[in-house]
């Protein structure tokens, strides 16, 4: 209890807007990810049954330091007109502490109109427009953290610029991904890497000509042991720090769903997009173990990797 006392305060100020789920999406996106570092105050959890609703939000808002994290959508803007109702006040209350020290009050924008006409005490400060992450369903609770923490205005915004910059990443991955239709499945037994197509059958997981051709890699594709002989279709991975032989098999699959890219900058990004799902596949995979990558996955390790996500910057045509 003692540690719970000593964390600082969040206030959650919102309309409710309809029916009780229709803000239930606050708990999951707002309250939850704010409350293990945070006192989190919210009407549904905070106000217990048959207490006075306004001498709790007084009390929840005596408390110092203080942050206020206003909900502003179309249900806020308008049931902050409406005379006597819950949120209008609580904007009176808000009013009254707006400028005391220990006190911040941050408008939250979900809707792309809200910050146009904000009540008092909310006109004239600093927003954070959340509406771009909102309205594509992603992840808030980094932000929210860091404006609760003190994060500047431009650290908020790089990191929301950056957000945006990888959804767009992800959703044009995605849709290249899903045309190329292809699975590589690893045999644990045999260790032959097949290719599966969508309307075609498996075929062996053979190294592209360009790998061959390189200084890189071509030296070692023709080696022969029970693990490994790309020339056949059998490839290397196991429990172990990532070898040249993994990497050459993540090059491998990399180049099988960019066929045709192999100009020296494409190689050298198809050769460290390969480095990184042999590190985070190949190389976390026992020998004995067979194994199945799909499209989703390889974006998935690509896109939260410094090197992966550079790739696919690279390789990835963009939708122009």
């Amino acid at each position: 209890m003692q540690e719970e006392q000593q964390k600082d305060a969040i206030f959650i100020s919102y309309a409710w807007g309809g029916p009780l789920q229709h803000k239930e999406w606050i708990r999951q996106r707002i309250v939850k990810p704010l409350d293990w570092k945070y006192r989190v105050f919210w009407d549904r959890d905070s106000i217990g049954f048959g207490e006075s609703i306004d001498k709790t939000i007084t009390r929840a808002l005596a408390q110092r330091p203080i942050n206020v994290f206003c909900i502003c959508d179309s249900d806020y803007l308008v049931a902050a007109q409406r005379v006597n109702s819950g949120l209008y006040r609580e904007l009176q209350m808000l009013t009254q502490i707006a400028d005391l020290d220990g006190v911040r009050i941050i408008p939250l924008i979900f809707d792309s109109d809200s910050a146009v006409d904000l009540p008092d005490p909310l006109a004239g400060r600093a927003y954070l427009n959340v509406h771009p992450l909102h309205d594509r369903g992603l992840d808030l609770s980094t932000v929210l953290l860091g404006v609760a923490d003190g994060a500047t205005q431009a650290q908020v915004n790089s990191y929301i610029a950056g957000r945006l910059k990888a959804n767009d990443l992800r959703r044009l991955a995605d849709a290249y991904f899903s045309q190329q239709s292809l699975e590589f499945w690893g045999n644990a037994r045999t260790h032959e890497v097949r290719v599966h197509e969508s309307g075609q059958a498996p075929r062996l997981l053979l190294p592209a000509q360009w790998m061959w051709d390189s200084d890189e890699w071509g030296f070692m594709l023709g080696d022969e042991n029970p693990t490994y002989c790309p020339s056949k279709g059998r490839w290397h991975w196991d429990y172990f720090t990532p070898s040249r032989g993994m990497r050459a098999l993540g090059t491998a699959v990399m180049s099988a769903f960019f066929s045709g890219r192999e100009d020296p900058d494409d190689q050298a990004f198809l050769a460290s997009a390969g480095a990184v799902l042999a590190r985070c596949v190949f190389a976390m995979t026992y020998k004995t173990e067979a194994f199945n990558l799909a499209p989703p996955e390889v974006i998935n390790i690509l896109i939260n990797d410094a090197d992966g996500y550079a790739a696919l910057e690279h390789l990835v045509p963009s939708a122009t």
